[in-house]
């Protein structure tokens, strides 16, 4: 199961020469272990070489970030991913999340904009089975805790299959409802695919609530199953 906590916008003031720095949390509510995960930053400072983050997971385990390079550069916009969240695998999902940002030095005083979480999770205690037939459907779902109004939206899914033609996948949200694909393919096997323009009914409705994919099998014999899915939001 793969899936996205999405954006905290927190716009708070990060204390100057503090070794407790500021601190902010994700709350994950869903069970999983992390394959890999990638975190967004967005800092406004006239020094980014004061700054140090880090990431902590539920268990405990801690990761730098961003270790005081950048010298003056201004500012702090990227996503950490790779090498530096490597040790992050194998971590459960399950619980709270902290960034810590440290400013090292005085004078030059800088602003936590918002950050964000993407995980890539597996939930290795069930496999996640498409009933077969007219009228029947398997109905996977995610909430989204973070309220503001859609800007912009990707969406993304893996679902085995060995014949795509029978199925008909449906993303549904709090405030609408897209087909994103309707028994097309024909004999083509498995549908793993990203949909971008297909989502404009979602602009302006709110992120907030329950999401869900839905995969309904249309024939019989050829049985398939979701792998993963997620939804990336910009509020």
């Amino acid at each position: 199961m793969a899936f996205i906590i999405k954006q905290r916008v927190i716009n708070t003031v990060i204390p100057d020469n503090d070794d407790n720095g500021l601190q902010d949390s994700i709350k994950v509510f869903k069970k999983g272990t992390v394959d890999s995960l990638s975190v967004r930053v967005n800092i406004t400072h006239s020094y980014s070489g004061d700054l140090e983050i880090s990431l902590t997971a539920p268990s405990g385990k801690s990761a730098v970030l961003h270790g005081r390079a950048g010298g003056s550069k201004d500012n702090i916009e990227l996503v950490f991913d790779g090498a530096v969240v490597k040790d992050f695998a194998g971590e459960k999902a399950k619980g709270k999340w902290t960034i810590t940002v440290k400013d090292f030095a005085p004078r030059d005083e800088g602003t936590l904009n918002n950050w964000s979480l993407r995980m890539d999770c597996t939930d290795k205690t069930s496999e996640i089975y498409i009933p077969e037939g007219e009228g029947k459907s398997l109905v996977s779902k995610q909430s989204c805790t973070e309220a503001g109004t859609i800007k912009g939206i990707e969406a993304s899914v893996d679902i085995e299959h060995s014949y795509i033609g029978d199925l008909v996948v449906t993303l549904k949200g709090p405030g609408a409802s897209v087909v994103l694909h309707d028994r097309e393919a024909g004999s083509k096997k498995d549908l793993k695919k990203s949909y971008k323009k297909a989502l404009a009914a979602f602009i302006g409705t709110k992120a907030k609530g329950e999401w869900s994919l839905e995969v309904a099998d249309y024939a019989p014999r050829d049985s398939g199953r979701i792998r993963g899915w997620n939804i990336d939001l910009s509020l």
